[in-house]
C-alpha cells in the first residue's frame, strides 16, 4: 500500500473513531471559513450561530443558508450566552479571543485552511468527524473530486498562460488558492512562474512584458471609481486586453479554501476550453 493511501486510511480510521463520541449539539463559528464548513456539514439544530459575515452573499457561499441561524460578530461575551459546546476558529481567530475561550474550558475546533486541494478535503474531513458527520463528510468529498475529476483534452500544446490582476496590481503567485484553482484547471500560472509567491504586487510595466494570453480578476462588489480600480483600466492594460478579455471570477470562491473551490474551477476550465478553439 502507498504511503498516501495509508495515510488516508488511518485518517479515516481516526475520524471514525472520533465520530463514535458525543456529538456536539451547540456548534458556534466566528469565521466566515469556518461558518461555510459548519453549515455543509452539520444538522441544522447542531448550529447555534454563525459569524455575520456568513450572510453577505458578495463572499458567503452560503449566504442564504446563513441566514436561517443566530449571527454573532465573535465576541466572547455573546458567545459564552449562546452556551456552545464546540467553538470553531482559524488561523485568523482573534488570539485574545482564542486564550480567552480556552481560559474558560471551552472546546475548540481549529481549521488549518490552506490553500492545497489535500488541505481543504482534510479540513473537511476533520471537522465532519468532529461533529459525527464522517459520511457526509465524505459524500462532499467524494462530490468534489467528480467534479475536479474530468481532464482537459491532451492537446499536445503547452498549457495556456493566465494570470489573476487585481486592483492595486495585485496578483496571485506559487502558494495560493488561485494559484491550486488555475492549475487543476490546466492553465500555466505565469506570476507562479516568475517567482512570485503568496498575493504580491506586479507592476503593469512587467505584466505587459510577460504577455499573458488571458487575465482573471475577481471583484469583491460592482466595481467603482477608487484609486486601486483604476490601474485596471489603465490605456496600457486596456490595449493588452483587446484581444485578451478580463475574466470574472466570483471572488465568493477564492475568500476561503473550502468546496467552493470547485466552482472556481469549472469556470476556469470554461475560459480554458475556450482558449484551445
Amino acid at each position: 500500500m502507498r504511503p498516501t493511501a495509508i495515510g488516508t486510511m488511518l485518517l479515516l480510521l481516526t475520524s471514525l473513531a472520533a465520530a463514535t463520541e458525543t456529538a456536539p449539539r451547540r456548534v458556534v463559528s466566528v469565521n466566515l471559513c469556518s461558518d461555510q464548513l459548519l453549515l455543509l456539514l452539520a444538522d441544522p439544530p447542531q448550529v447555534a450561530s454563525v459569524s455575520h459575515l456568513a450572510t453577505q452573499p458578495a463572499s458567503s457561499f452560503v449566504a442564504e443558508q446563513a441566514a436561517r441561524y443566530p449571527l454573532n460578530r465573535a465576541r466572547a461575551e455573546e458567545i459564552i450566552r449562546l452556551q456552545p459546546d464546540l467553538i470553531l476558529i482559524t488561523p485568523h481567530t482573534n488570539p485574545r479571543l482564542r486564550t480567552t475561550l480556552e481560559q474558560l474550558g471551552y472546546p475548540l475546533h481549529r481549521l488549518s485552511l490552506g490553500n492545497r486541494l489535500e488541505d481543504i478535503i482534510s479540513d473537511i474531513r476533520k471537522l465532519a468527524a468532529r461533529l459525527g458527520q464522517v459520511s457526509r463528510g465524505e459524500s462532499l468529498i467524494a462530490r468534489m473530486q467528480r467534479r475536479l475529476q474530468p481532464a482537459l483534452p491532451d492537446s499536445g500544446k503547452p498549457s495556456p498562460t493566465a494570470i489573476f490582476y487585481q486592483p492595486r496590481g495585485y496578483t496571485s503567485g506559487s502558494g495560493t488558492l488561485q494559484d491550486e484553482a488555475l492549475r487543476l484547471a490546466g492553465w500555466n500560472n505565469l506570476a507562479a512562474r516568475h517567482g512570485v509567491e503568496g498575493y504580491a504586487p506586479v507592476p503593469l510595466e512587467e505584466l505587459l512584458l510577460w504577455q499573458p494570453e488571458t487575465l482573471f480578476t475577481s471583484s469583491y462588489a460592482p466595481t467603482g471609481d477608487s484609486l486601486a480600480e483604476r490601474q485596471l483600466r489603465h490605456p496600457a492594460l486596456k490595449r493588452l486586453l483587446a484581444q485578451r478579455p478580463l475574466r470574472e471570477i466570483p471572488y465568493k470562491y477564492w475568500i476561503c479554501p473550502g468546496p467552493m473551490l470547485v466552482e472556481a474551477v469549472a469556470l476556469l476550465r470554461e475560459a480554458r476550453e475556450g482558449a484551445d478553439r
